[in-house]
């Protein structure tokens, strides 16, 4: 629900809009935009393990998928529309790699192209793993204000352990829960616009 308000918000020529899945894994995230109707040639994907890439290329054998580096992709200077990740920078270990890949990121946009992060905005308590891509770092790691600019911020999955209860329990309460109570929200979309 969030993706799909956060693409409202996109001024994109959807017959022609390019997408890159960075940290694609087996290709999962890009199947939402299949189902948007975007077509298999308008999507690409990037991921460092092999095995993803191989599992990927088996489900979706009409999208482009590359098994390399997203800190040093080969795609060209504003390649794409949509450069999208979905709960990779969380799990990056090094700050150093999130920077060079958020680089890249903004590189691989075209000018007036979007990014769209699909996130969680908070460290898991206890890990020394899981990194927040709460607004401060997207700020840090994305330039914004000089390099982008925030076009949406759209709510998503509640925190693991209340979104598991209400999805098993009480699942009609889910969205109003989203809704009324904001800092129960784990996973943020967040669309930033290159300049």
């Amino acid at each position: 629900r969030a993706n799909i308000s956060a693409l409202r918000k996109m001024q994109l020529d959807r017959d022609k809009a390019r997408i890159l899945d960075v940290g694609c894994g087996s290709g999962a995230g890009l199947i939402q935009f299949l189902r948007l109707g975007f077509r298999p040639d308008q999507l690409s994907g990037i991921d460092i393990s092999p095995e993803r890439i191989d599992d990927a290329r088996r489900s979706l054998p009409n999208v482009d998928f590359k098994c390399e580096s997203a800190a040093a992709m080969s795609y060209a200077d504003g390649a794409f529309d949509i450069v999208f990740e979905s709960t990779m920078f969380v799990l990056l270990p090094s700050e150093d790699i999130a920077r060079d890949i958020a680089q890249e990121m903004v590189r691989v946009t075209r000018p007036g192209g979007y990014l769209m992060l699909v996130d969680w905005r908070y460290s898991k308590p206890g890990s020394d793993v899981y990194k927040a891509m709460n607004k401060k770092r997207i700020a840090e790691l994305f330039a914004v204000g000089k390099t982008t600019s925030i076009v949406a911020r759209e709510r998503g999955a509640l925190i693991p352990p209340l979104g598991r209860l209400l999805s098993h329990r009480a699942p009609s309460l889910y969205f109003m829960v989203q809704t009324l109570f904001p800092p129960a929200v784990g996973q943020m979309t967040t669309v930033l616009r290159k300049h």
